[in-house]
């Protein structure tokens, strides 16, 4: 059922109470104006034919007592009931009817009166006792002589006037043409205004589905001070926040887009830089010792910085392009040989390690992209070492076995660990440990290893150890 549809129901349905409340009101008040008409009329006929009772007694020579009444009244009770225009009946004082207007057999015709009615009457004298029966009513009172004493009891009986329906039904005809054309109306002034208000809800809704906060979008064009107004008003208001708020979210994220970059190119090419450069403290310092193995050194160190250089010339290369890590030629790498530059890196700075390596035999093989496997390695290895800071005893132990997958290397340091809270947070952007980190090398690393097909887990001890878990392929 339609919003518009309940509009013009309901304003239908109101037409028709307020219909069926004006009959009932109507038919209430014609009910309470028969009642008190009844009442006073009552009031009126008790009253005069009292009073014709008493100008007949008062007349009368004598005492009057209750065995005159039928020789008084035979007559003159057929003349007041006429007179009148109700029946009367004149009764003894112990309820024993004497005489009567009508001989008619219906209820209100009593031979002896009963001791409901005999009663009040003998309480009250002065009290008229009226019994009700639905559309009859039955009134009685004492009637006394000149010396005051009751001789009788008077009956009158009062038929009720009804409501006449043929009247009321007239007053129906009658107020018929006004509530049609009251519902008529009604029901055309649902419309227009339902209709109005549709339209406007319409053109909201149209606008909301088709909000883009990329696209420039006009208000709504509403000068009425009206609820529709406020609505109206609240959805420019609304608008016109929301392309502030846009503009300004667009311009915040791409300066953290750039400062997301820059803290990547930084973290890339700091990896390869920190070994390079430790690598050439020591040559300058087996120099100024005139060390008998600085040739090899030299050879060495220049082999492995001229593989970071390229490494570095490829990170720069990554960023340039702006898109993805950049895993895309993919070659036959092996393994043995990528963990043996990176280890010889590191051994040529001389952190004090002890390395323990295992399983890199030269039949270890994966399909991927040198350049970016040294970038793992180095971005592990370099965590791994900085763990293993404050450690008197470094041991670093890399193991590389065959699994289902294929090849499964581990790195394990006898660093401060990781708590384990915390494991599952390594991998997220900007977490980082240290105080100094950006947060970003295991997450890239991440992204390497998932562009290889391989997979990248971690489990730790805190304050004892951390195993890194790569697992790769078969190349």
């Amino acid at each position: 059922m339609g919003f518009q549809f309940r509009i013009l129901l309901s304003m239908l349905l109101l037409m028709v109470l307020s219909l069926i409340g004006t009959i009932w009101v109507a038919w209430q008040f014609a009910v309470r104006q028969d009642a008190e008409y009844n009442e006073q009329r009552l009031l009126r006929k008790e009253a005069a034919i009292e009073r014709s009772m008493e100008y007949v007694l008062d007349r009368m020579p004598g005492a009057f007592q209750t065995g005159d009444i039928p020789l008084v009244f035979s007559d003159r009770i057929c003349e007041l009931a006429d007179v009148h225009g109700l029946d009367i009946g004149l009764y003894a004082p112990d309820g024993r009817l004497l005489t009567q207007s009508s001989f008619s057999t219906d209820e209100a015709t009593l031979i002896q009166l009963p001791e409901a009615v005999l009663s009040p009457l003998a309480q009250t004298p002065n009290e008229v006792k009226r019994v009700d029966l639905g559309q009859v009513v039955l009134a009685y009172w004492n009637f006394n002589n000149l010396d005051d004493e009751v001789v009788g009891i008077a009956q009158v009986r009062y038929e009720k006037r009804t409501v006449e329906t043929g009247d009321f039904k007239s007053f129906l005809i009658q107020l018929a043409p006004l509530y049609v054309v009251l519902i008529l109306g009604g029901a055309l002034i649902a419309a227009l205004l339902s209709n109005r208000l549709i339209r406007i809800l319409t053109i909201i809704r149209d606008r909301m589905r088709e909000l883009d906060p990329t696209q420039e979008q006009s208000p709504i064009p509403y000068d009425q001070a009206d609820a529709i107004g406020e609505l109206v008003a609240e959805y420019n208001a609304l608008l016109r926040h929301l392309q502030k708020t846009t503009a300004e979210l667009a311009q915040k994220e791409r300066e953290g887009a750039w400062r997301l970059m820059a803290m990547q190119v930084a973290h890339e090419i700091k990896n390869p830089l920190t070994p390079i450069k430790l690598g050439v403290q020591q040559l300058e310092r087996a120099w100024m010792d005139d060390r008998p193995d600085f040739d090899e050194r030299l050879k060495r160190f220049c082999k492995t910085a001229s593989t970071q250089i390229d490494v570095l010339a490829e990170i720069a290369q990554d960023f340039a392009s702006l898109a993805d890590i950049g895993v895309q030629d993919l070659e036959r790498v092996s393994l043995s040989s990528v963990v043996d530059e990176v280890v010889d890196l590191f051994q040529i700075a001389d952190h004090g390690v002890r390395w323990d390596i295992d399983g890199f035999h030269e039949d270890v093989f994966v399909r991927g992209s040198r350049s970016h496997l040294l970038r793992v390695f180095n971005n592990v290895m370099t965590n791994a070492l900085q763990a293993m800071a404050k450690q008197t005893d470094k041991v670093m132990r890399l193991d590389c076995v065959e699994s289902n997958m294929g090849w499964r290397i581990t790195i394990q340091d006898n660093g401060v660990g990781i708590e384990e809270s915390l494991i599952e947070q390594v991998f997220q952007p900007h977490f980082t440990l240290k105080k100094n980190g950006s947060g970003l090398g295991l997450s890239i690393t991440k992204s390497v290893v998932q562009q290889l097909s391989g997979t990248i887990k971690v489990s730790s001890l805190h304050g004892a150890w951390t195993v890194v878990e790569i697992c790769f392929p078969r190349g």
